[in-house]
């Protein structure tokens, strides 16, 4: 089955138009969700409910993050270590949000194709990058990494990315975001432009 992009478009672009933006970086832990999500640390929630969870050495298993689900109740599990790493944690975190705006029931690689596209599209917004470069005459990785507040390697796969994709869709949701947005863009090319003269 072939990874359904557009649904993860749309789905980020949804909850994003649902936020009070006051920074064009999404701080996932803050955003209002129309869902019950809970986050804690995969360590924690092990104290809790007395039922360790075991890291396997050289699996990719819970080495990040992973979701729950109990009683309507999302729990989105993350590991401590990766708090000393606040970009990597903020897109650990929207991936498995991806999981459940999408309605993921399984976690299989379509699946995990989703939830990465997801997060891409709700921490570096694909019409709110290409409207400051479009204000801008273009973005550097550099630029998309601060502005956004990914790492250097996620503003790069979301630029090479974007810059093969053929369609740019921008219909009446996606208007209204960058409407929304657009204050902090300004704002955020001002700086740019204050810092080179």
């Amino acid at each position: 089955m072939k990874p359904d992009f557009d649904k993860c478009e749309k789905a980020a672009t949804q909850l994003l138009l649902n936020q009070v933006p006051r920074s064009l970086s999404v701080d996932v832990r803050h955003l209002q969700y129309d869902r019950a999500i809970i986050f804690d640390t995969i360590q924690n929630y092990t104290i809790i409910t007395k039922s360790p969870i075991l890291f396997l050495p050289g699996s990719t298993i819970l080495k990040d993050g992973c979701m729950l689900k109990s009683h309507g109740v999302h729990v989105v599990l993350y590991n401590k270590a990766t708090e000393d790493y606040p970009e990597r944690l903020n897109w650990t975190l929207a991936h498995e949000v991806g999981h459940i705006y999408l309605g993921h029931t399984k976690d299989g690689p379509t699946e995990e194709i989703e939830a990465n596209w997801f997060a891409a599209q709700l921490l570096m917004h694909e019409n709110i990058l290409r409207d400051m470069a479009s204000l801008n005459h273009g973005l550097s990785t550099q630029e998309v990494a601060d502005f956004f507040k990914v790492s250097i390697t996620a503003a790069g796969k979301r630029i090479n990315s974007l810059n093969r994709k053929t369609i740019w869709f921008c219909g009446q949701s996606e208007k209204r975001l960058i409407e929304k947005y657009r204050p902090l863009e300004y704002q955020a090319l001002n700086l740019i432009r204050a810092r080179s003269s």
